[in-house]
């Protein structure tokens, strides 16, 4: 949607993109005067109030061990007089660099004077600096700005604003908002919340209200947990199965929404294969490989597919014991969404939710599956046959030009 939208009560923005996106080529120095305060001189000419929202970075969290895999670049001590680095996504791509830059936004923000009648807020770790305001927000503890724009824009609609926009460029925002557009304005029925979203030729303004509306309550609020299950920055999307591919299965299979929902309502539940969850969840990943399966059984879609579609294993569903861990990751992520219009999460460990502490590196690694390596489990029965000098007949069957093992066992007196 390319509509613009009307004037604008407050526009809350996702600092990372902001700092990305801003011009910095006619800028020498990381000095807050040259880009960053006259921008945001800039909004407040059509707009009362600018919040602007960082990243926290900690140390063996899941999303600092996601940024990890996307390389790390060069160390630079941040301040005023830092030459601006001729490589400035490589110099963002370093976390340390990051929270020392907007640290030093953060105190250059705080410490300007700006035009009576106007509000900026900012983050500042778990703080938030305001200015022209006579109320202060409460401390919060999110990692991610993703999350912690919620908090902002909950602050600016319960102190009156009617209109807001949010800017950035990261589609788990957009996700976020729509699945607390209705928690967030059932207090506010005026609201009225855009998103900034993209950048060049794929810039848009999304009209969340008008998305919410298309999409109805149930969709919107199980959007999130949608988005988790199949696939963001910290779960796997399932092999060759993008975006556009999963929501058609969605479509046919309604009832799935239910579990989206009821996982969204109880964060960090606890799932199981026995859980009406994970079963809905589970055929769902049925449909999304063969919307004509009858099958709800993951397992047995795999050997059909493989079977008798001549599917290669790459294209067949994972197995159960490996789509209850991506259940449980998917799980965790949704639930720090699900509690974003809280000031203190408070996010319980992810050991158990599809996740284990390498010890070494201390850093975090999905857990793929509890099952035994299949190369393993096969070499080991092998040498227990063999030890127990156990008879083997093996009967091949060609069915429909795969061939099917059958191994009878007749155990010694």
């Amino acid at each position: 949607m390319h509509i613009t939208p009307p004037f604008l009560d407050a526009r809350i923005l996702d600092g990372v993109a902001v700092v990305y996106l801003l011009p910095h080529t006619n800028v020498t120095t990381l000095n807050a005067n040259g880009v960053c305060i006259p921008h945001i001189l800039k909004l407040l000419e059509s707009c009362r109030r600018v919040d602007v929202v960082w990243d926290s970075y900690i140390a063996s969290s899941i999303k600092e061990s996601t940024r990890e895999k996307r390389g790390k670049g060069v160390r630079r001590k941040v301040g005023g007089p830092t030459k601006v680095p001729s490589n400035w996504p490589d110099f963002l791509r370093d976390s340390t660099n990051k929270e020392e830059l907007f640290q030093f936004l953060s105190d250059k923000v705080g410490s300007n004077d700006w035009p009576d009648g106007k509000e900026v807020f900012i983050t500042s770790g778990t703080d938030v600096i305001s200015r022209g305001s006579d109320h202060s927000m409460p401390r919060c503890d999110h990692e991610e700005a993703d999350t912690r724009i919620v908090v902002h824009l909950k602050d600016a609609l319960d102190k009156g604003c009617t209109t807001c926009l949010v800017r950035t460029v990261d589609t788990d925002v957009v996700v976020i908002l729509i699945g607390k557009y209705h928690s967030l304005t059932s207090q506010h029925q005026m609201a009225a919340i855009w998103v900034a979203f993209g950048t060049g030729k794929n810039f848009m303004y999304l009209d969340i209200n008008a998305i919410c509306y298309a999409l109805g309550k149930d969709r919107s609020t199980a959007l999130p947990m949608f988005h988790s299950f199949t696939g963001c920055d910290t779960t796997s999307a399932f092999f060759g199965k993008g975006k556009k591919s999963v929501w058609e299965a969605w479509n046919p299979y309604v009832e799935v929404t239910e579990a989206f929902n009821n996982l969204m309502n109880h964060p960090y539940m606890t799932v199981t294969v026995n859980c009406k969850e994970f079963q809905l969840l589970e055929r769902f990943t049925v449909i999304i490989y063969n919307k004509k399966s009858n099958l709800d059984s993951v397992n047995e879609a795999r050997r059909e597919l493989f079977s008798q579609k001549n599917r290669t294993m790459e294209n067949i569903p994972p197995t159960q014991e490996a789509l209850l861990q991506h259940t449980l990751r998917a799980v965790y992520q949704a639930g720090i969404w699900a509690t974003s219009d809280h000031c203190e999460q408070k996010p319980p460990t992810s050991e158990g939710f599809g996740w284990t502490l390498e010890s070494a590196t201390k850093t975090w690694r999905p857990v793929c599956s509890n099952l035994p390596v299949a190369s393993q489990a096969c070499s080991g029965l092998i040498k227990w046959l063999q030890k127990r000098h156990v008879h083997v007949w093996r009967t091949m069957l060609m069915q429909e030009g795969a061939v099917e093992v059958h191994i009878t066992l007749q155990l010694p007196m």
